[in-house]
């Protein structure tokens, strides 16, 4: 990787690291907010439950009879602060003459600010321009119907237990809780059946009046918020995995092709050299027969003309096998199966490995049965064998001894010769890899043998197999089922 790419690596990974660590804290801020949303909506739920509550006192009180009345009112002062009268009138006969009793109650708020302007128009203006303002003033006047009804009814704790409840199953929690009212002369407590408060529960607190207020207390809601964030939470792990996941695909895939270049420009290379020799070989022997035809002997003419024979056979080698292996990327590449007798198809591969050689080669054969016939193509199975067979021959120092196995269901192609690292048996099959040797030389190739061999093992469905030991040999065995 040169320096450009590692930049380029650096700049994609603290971008990645970037758009992750932003969509960590737009999450959080997410998730604060929807907490105190729902710390709000609890406090609304204690809120509603208790006007209900006072609603439904009430509304009994009227259907049992007139016997009194209540009178609030609710108003803006100079100062800005919101004051509530609550005025009750209670009736009571005694001796055929009715007789009436008031009691009033103020309820004043903190002064607000109204800025220049005193009159009442203006400050009910701006109390109406903040939110927190009227909120205050329904608050005051809910505190007022309170103070009025509770002069003729006490509270009724079960009844707002259970609009409790109930709201706090329309907010999606559990609604086990602990609810304490807290009253002057009165401490109500419930807990919810099998409910134990654990150590990291909350308290929520609702004051109806200065002599009064609830109590609640229920389980941390961070469960109930992650839930609700189930679907961005998804989503933004997703986007964060795929973006990673394009990123190492883009980076293997640059990675791969800059590999892959390299290996085309050594390929380029060897291919030269490879093709500059037989050429030059081929070119001095013709040369001498034509300088020197007329007085060399047969020997010598035979010695030439087998020469440039045997580079030219080189030559077409090196042909047939790059336009192999262009024709395996076309569409229209197809196989021209039939039934090939492998004994008859290694017999000149055999003969062909031996003459070209340049050291003994001992190449023995077991085939079992011995007329075994394949489901093959004859041309390309030729040349499988054919690469297997040169590779034994070309890594195997001093004698080459090549033994060739084959039963209806393996080819095995086993030589005892330079083997092959371990740590270099996983790539031996990809294009233009070859195994490093250092800076020795003394074995001539372009890396694309086994790529070939493997490619077109592939396309008749069969698999191939290496087993290697440095300095001992290799076995390549082709699985035909």
């Amino acid at each position: 990787m040169n320096v450009k790419l590692k930049y380029i690596a650096v700049l994609v990974i603290v971008a990645l690291l970037g758009v992750a660590a932003y969509q960590a804290y737009w999450l959080e801020q997410l998730h604060f907010t929807i907490g105190e949303q729902m710390d709000n909506d609890i406090h609304e739920a204690m809120r509603v439950a208790d006007l209900k509550e006072v609603f439904l006192r009430l509304k009994d009180i009227e259907d049992k009879g007139p016997h009194g009345e209540m009178d609030v009112r609710a108003g803006i002062e100079e100062d800005g602060s919101i004051t509530t009268k609550s005025v009750t009138t209670t009736r009571v006969t005694v001796g055929g003459e009715t007789l009436e009793q008031k009691t009033g109650v103020v309820l004043r708020s903190s002064p607000q600010a109204v800025g220049d302007s005193t009159t009442d128009d203006n400050a009910f203006m701006r109390m109406l321009e903040e939110q927190i303002s009227v909120t205050e003033l329904a608050s005051m006047i809910q505190q007022g119907l309170h103070l009025g009804i509770d002069r003729f009814e006490g509270t009724r704790y079960e009844t707002y237990d259970s609009l409790l409840t109930s709201g706090l199953h329309q907010l999606g929690l559990s609604g086990e809780h602990q609810l304490v009212c807290i009253k002057a002369d009165t401490v109500y407590r419930h807990v919810t059946p099998g409910y134990v408060p654990g150590k990291r529960a909350r308290q929520f607190v609702y004051n109806w009046a200065d002599y009064g207020r609830y109590e609640l207390t229920i389980e941390p809601t961070t469960g109930h918020v992650l839930r609700e964030m189930t679907g961005i939470l998804t989503a933004s792990g997703l986007i964060v995995l795929l973006l990673g996941v394009a990123f190492y695909l883009l980076m293997r895939t640059i990675i791969r092709q800059r590999t892959l270049d390299e290996m085309k420009t050594d390929f380029t290379n060897n291919i030269t050299h490879e093709l500059k020799t037989p050429i030059a070989v081929a070119y001095a022997a013709n040369d001498a027969l034509l300088n020197f035809g007329e007085q060399a002997d047969d020997t010598k003419r035979r010695h030439y003309l087998t020469l440039c024979r045997q580079q030219l056979e080189r030559l077409s080698g090196m042909v047939e096998q790059i336009l192999s292996m262009s024709m395996e990327r076309r569409r229209q590449f197809r196989l021209n199966i039939e039934a090939v007798n492998l004994a008859q198809l290694l017999q000149p591969v055999i003969e062909q490995q031996q003459l070209k050689a340049d050291k003994p080669v001992d190449i023995t054969t077991r085939i079992h049965p011995e007329d075994l016939s394949i489901q093959a193509d004859r041309t390309h199975l030729s040349n499988i064998l054919n690469n297997l067979i040169d590779n034994a021959v070309k890594y195997s120092s001093g004698e080459a001894r090549v033994e060739i196995t084959a039963t209806p269901d393996a080819i095995s192609v086993i030589d005892h010769g330079m083997g092959i690292a371990a740590d270099k048996l996983p790539n031996i099959f990809d294009k233009f890899y070859r195994v490093p040797t250092g800076n020795v030389h003394d074995v001539k190739g372009y890396g694309l043998g086994l790529y070939y061999v493997k490619t077109m093992v592939e396309k008749h469905g069969w698999s191939i197999e290496v087993s290697s030991t440095r300095g001992e040999g290799s076995t390549f065995t082709i699985r035909l089922s």
